[in-house]
């Protein structure tokens, strides 16, 4: 249904616009959304999306980048929730946690996919690696710590091997002649997984790994 036009600021306009946008795309996917079924759900004219977006890629972009700050906060409180040390375990939890939402799988998966998308430098990651960096050097208590380069590094596998595994893992397992419905191996991923992070984030400090 078509929402009645009203008098708003350009700043409503556009958080409306963005509302709208990521509601649409949670119920029907981003390849089955259109810029004026957004501009109609938001009792907007048509106009006004390309005005402040551009782009219907543009306006994913942006409804990804509030789905990713959502996201880190999540893990900022799960950080805070264990007293400043980000374990490889927790860190992992909460990204499989997140990506059990096959919603935010398909928009991220949509948004890495199309051509003209290459990323951005994003402050709120790297506060979120300066986080991370902190707890570590407070668990390690005056021990040597892993460089910045190592912590990216083990942020990046997990990042990687979290997301691999939500998009293509019911597939290789059912390839592998296993029950892709069995929780038994997601469970085991994520033990070996954080198993490997960890003993490659302590490395560097001589240290076993803790978990």
């Amino acid at each position: 249904m078509t929402s009645r036009r009203r008098r708003r600021s350009p700043e409503e306009s556009r958080a409306e616009l963005l509302a709208a946008a990521a509601r649409l795309i949670r119920e029907r996917g981003p390849d089955n959304v259109s810029l004026r079924q957004i501009a109609a759900a938001a009792g907007v004219a048509h106009g006004l999306v390309t005005h402040y977006f551009g782009t219907y890629a543009a306006l994913v972009r942006e409804v990804l980048m509030a789905e990713n700050d959502r996201i880190e906060e999540r893990v900022r409180e799960r950080i805070s929730a264990e007293r400043g040390v980000p374990t490889a375990a927790g860190i992992t939890r909460v990204l499989f946690d997140t990506l059990a939402d096959e919603r935010y799988l398909r928009l991220f998966v949509w948004a890495e996919m199309h051509a003209d998308y290459r990323g951005a430098a994003r402050p709120e990651l790297v506060e979120l690696m300066d986080a991370i960096e902190a707890g570590i050097r407070a668990a390690l208590a005056g021990r040597r710590v892993p460089s910045r380069s190592r912590i990216e590094a083990v942020a990046l596998i997990g990042l990687s091997a979290a997301y691999g595994f939500a998009i293509g893992g019911r597939s290789w397992l059912a390839g592998m002649a296993h029950d892709p419905d069995d929780p038994a191996h997601e469970a085991e991923f994520r033990v070996q997984l954080a198993a490997m992070m960890g003993a490659h984030m302590v490395e560097e400090s001589g240290l076993e790994s803790p978990e």
